[in-house]
């Protein structure tokens, strides 16, 4: 079974690699007998498939379509664990850091198949995978009820305790995570969330895997109490954001300093610009959302640091605080932009952000759509009156080729802003 990204990569090439000697031993003419050579082939023909096989799978579980894992007995239980991780989105790097071990730890459970696991240690990671266990494994797809110690493992305690997410405790990670039935109650009551299944309804999640829910309710409850600590001055009124509002948004992009610009042209709008990188099993790139005490907040979790994606980003999110956050449909709505979603919010809020980067009507006098070159970018961009990154991002999503022009979408220029 393939575990992880490395392994995929070696997978593919090898699958390549052995096509290739196929092809040559299919077209040698070097004495050696028809059985003998068909045998060859036979060999590296098996291998080519068992490897396809492997692949297959592994994109499979990525592609966050597979939810449930069939079973034959408990001596199934370690490739379980294996495959629900990969379907959750979570490298081994993020396991670990979930349960508060070493990448290294992971990677030898999982090369042993968790021989030398104890059962607290396998609960442990069934209940950061979020999965339910009974004659299956099935993923879970409602958080687990914030203020009960019942799941205290489901939640990211160590990378929760890492960021300084409890406040008042002063102990160590180890103590934390033996403290989490008391500490994981106590911080969602911090952020007055409610995370009862009718709150969830109240949610959309856009992204390409299937989300480790605890994880997620931890970070929206972070950004709740991060909003609510420094609130806008003023409340927010989704009539302000006009052509006019968003061109002077827009306006901005070029300074040196254009992120903190946009962040203080929110605020001034009556919405907080919160930055939190996101936690393990999320993969989110931003949210829109309100929290209990009525502050509308766009959060950003710089997982690309790029500004072409900031900006992009941060327009989608204004766009569901200015169509969809705050109605009687949606509190919160999460993101990640580059998965495919299709669903009707999501399209407006991409039409939305890609009109207030680059009206279509000036998007059609660019010559650097047609010749994708960098002077061309930053002529079309002088022009427009936008960073250069904002045009060169459009170009890359269009052309479903993130290899151009990779040196004008700001890679690395965006946390510098947000120490």
């Amino acid at each position: 079974m393939i575990t992880n990204e490395k392994q995929y990569r070696s997978a593919r090439a090898a699958i390549e690699r052995f096509r290739v000697e196929v092809a040559a031993l299919t077209a040698a003419n070097d004495g050696v007998h028809p059985l003998l050579r068909k045998a060859q082939t036979a060999g590296l023909e098996s291998q080519v498939a068992e490897l396809v096989a492997e692949v297959s799978e592994y994109e499979d579980l990525q592609s966050g379509r597979v939810q449930d894992f069939e079973a034959d007995g408990l001596r199934d239980l370690p490739d379980i664990l294996i495959r629900a991780r990969i379907a959750r989105g979570m490298s081994q790097r993020d396991l670990g850091a979930f349960i508060g071990v070493a990448e290294q730890q992971i990677q030898r459970y999982e090369a042993e198949r968790y021989r030398s696991a104890s059962l607290e240690r396998l609960s442990e990671i069934a209940e950061a995978l979020d999965i339910t266990v009974r004659e299956r494994a099935q993923l879970r797809t409602h958080p687990p009820a914030a203020d009960s110690a019942e799941s205290p493992w489901a939640f990211p305690v160590s990378e929760m305790f890492k960021r300084g997410y409890f406040d008042d405790f002063v102990g160590t990670a180890a103590q934390a995570r033996k403290q989490a039935g008391e500490l994981i109650p106590s911080f969602f009551r911090h952020a007055a969330y409610d995370w009862s299944q009718n709150a969830h309804h109240r949610r959309s999640i856009r992204a390409g895997a299937n989300v480790q829910q605890a994880a997620l309710a931890a970070w929206e409850a972070r950004i709740s109490i991060l909003a609510d600590r420094r609130p806008p001055v003023g409340s927010f009124d989704r009539d302000i954001v006009t052509a006019e509002w968003l061109q002077g948004l827009v306006s901005l992009s070029p300074r040196d300093d254009g992120p903190v610009a946009a962040a203080d042209y929110l605020r001034a709008s009556g919405v907080a610009l919160i930055v939190e990188p996101h936690l393990p099993g999320t993969l989110l790139d931003g949210a829109a959302l309100r929290t209990p005490s009525g502050v509308f907040v766009v959060a950003l979790s710089l997982r690309h640091d790029r500004l072409d994606n900031f900006w992009f980003t941060l327009l989608h999110e204004v766009a569901h605080l200015a169509l969809h956050v705050g109605t009687d449909r949606y509190r919160a709505i999460f993101d990640e932009t580059e998965t495919p979603d299709g669903s009707q919010i999501e399209d407006e809020a991409d039409l939305f952000a890609q009109e207030a980067l680059i009206p279509a009507d000036k998007w059609k006098t660019c010559v650097s759509r047609f010749t994708r070159t960098e002077k061309a970018v930053l002529v079309d961009a002088a022009k427009l009156g936008v960073h250069a990154a904002i045009i060169a991002g459009r170009i890359r999503r269009e052309a479903s080729d993130y290899t151009l022009l990779r040196n004008l979408v700001g890679a690395g220029e965006v946390r510098r802003n947000f120490p």
